[in-house]
C-alpha cells in the first residue's frame, strides 16, 4: 500500500498554502490583522502538515528496512545451506550412503524456491544432519566441518529473527497510511474553511495579492507519480505577484 497520487498532491497543496502565508511577501498582510482567526488557523494547519508528512515518512520507512533485512538474511541462509548441502552430497557419494544422499541432493534453485517456513525447516534439517555426519572419516575434508555448520547455524538464527518482521511492518505501514489519509482529509477541510478568511484581506492591495497567491496555491497540481521514494513531499510556494508601479 503506497501513498497514492491523490494524497501526495493534496499534501503538496497544503504545504504550498502554508509557504505562501509564511512568505515575506504576505506574512505581514495577516499578522496582527483581522480576521484574527487566520493567525490561529494557519498555525494549526502547519502543525497538522508537519504531523502528516512525518507519518508519511514513517510509513515509507516501515517496510523498506525490514524487507531488506529479511531478503539479506534469506539470501545468506540459502547460500550457507547450499554450500553445506553440496559438501554432504560429496561425502555421501564417496561413502555410498544413498539414503542420506537423497535427503540433501538439492540444487540452489530448489533451495531458493522454498517458502520461508519450509526453508527454515529444511536448513535446520541440513544443519542437524551435518552435525551428526562431521565426525565420519573424510567428512571434514569434504566441507562437512564445524566452521560450515557454525555459519549455517548463524544464518538460521539471523533469518529466524527477521522472518516475521516484514508482515508486522506492513501492518504498521498500512495503519500509518490510513492515518495519513484521514489526517489529510482534515487538512483539506481546514484549508477550505480558511478560504473564506483569506477573502477578507481584500481591503488593501497587499491583501488582494495575498488572496490571488492563496488561490494559486490551492490549485492541486498532478505531479504524475506516487509518494513512493521515501521523501516527504516538498511543497512549492506560489509565486508572488509583483505590484505594478
Amino acid at each position: 500500500m503506497e501513498m497514492n497520487i491523490r494524497l501526495t498532491n493534496q499534501i503538496n497543496m497544503v504545504g504550498a498554502c502554508i509557504n505562501v502565508a509564511n512568505s515575506t511577501d504576505y506574512k505581514s498582510t495577516w499578522t496582527g490583522n483581522e480576521p484574527a482567526d487566520f493567525t490561529t488557523d494557519i498555525a494549526s494547519l502547519q502543525t497538522g502538515y508537519v504531523s502528516v508528512t512525518a507519518k508519511a515518512a514513517l510509513a515509507d520507512g516501515a517496510t523498506g528496512g525490514a524487507g531488506d533485512a529479511k531478503a539479506q538474511a534469506e539470501a545468506a541462509l540459502e547460500d550457507a545451506a547450499y554450500l553445506l548441502t553440496r559438501a554432504l552430497v560429496t561425502h555421501f557419494k564417496k561413502t555410498n550412503n544413498l539414503d542420506q544422499l537423497g535427503k540433501v541432493d538439492l540444487t540452489k534453485s530448489e533451495i531458493v524456491q522454498l517458502r520461508q517456513q519450509d526453508l527454515l525447516d529444511k536448513t535446520i534439517a541440513i544443519r542437524d544432519l551435518a552435525a551428526a555426519t562431521q565426525a565420519e572419516p573424510g567428512a571434514a575434508g569434504r566441507g562437512v566441518n564445524a566452521a560450515r555448520i557454525a555459519t549455517l547455524t548463524a544464518a538460521i538464527t539471523a533469518f529466524t529473527n527477521v522472518m516475521n518482521n516484514p508482515r508486522g511492518q506492513i501492518v504498521n505501514r498500512s495503519t500509518l497510511l490510513k492515518e495519513v489519509d484521514t489526517d489529510t482529509a482534515g487538512l483539506m477541510q481546514q484549508v477550505a474553511d480558511m478560504d473564506d478568511l483569506v477573502l477578507q484581506f481584500d481591503g488593501t492591495d497587499a491583501g488582494k495579492r495575498f488572496i490571488e497567491a492563496w488561490k494559486r496555491a490551492r490549485i492541486i497540481v498532478d505531479i504524475g507519480g506516487g509518494h513512493s521514494n521515501g521523501n516527504t513531499p516538498t511543497p512549492t510556494p506560489a509565486p508572488a505577484t509583483t505590484p505594478k508601479p
